[in-house]
């Protein structure tokens, strides 16, 4: 079965508190929360799950997410070597 996950991050820190919207690395992740149409569950990430939340979006088929590309993965690059 194909998995499709849909995923979002909310974080610690704002763009003000990082200097600004360059510094999307530097934001931390407060919570992540993901749903594989695999296993159909939700899953839910804190900041010392994200490695979790990286295997499982870079074993999915095709990730889903409202600006992810821009935003939520720039985010994820303060936590691993992969972009």
């Amino acid at each position: 079965m194909r998995d499709i996950v849909y995923f979002d991050l909310e974080t610690q820190r704002s763009f003000g508190d990082v200097g600004g919207s360059a510094n999307k690395d530097k934001m931390g992740i407060s919570v992540g929360v993901a749903y594989s149409t695999r296993t159909g569950q939700y899953h839910i990430f804190g900041e010392d799950q994200t490695d979790e939340l990286v295997s499982m979006l870079t074993r999915a088929d095709l990730v889903v997410g409202y600006n992810h590309m821009y935003f939520d993965y720039p985010v994820l690059q303060g936590y691993t070597i992969l972009d």
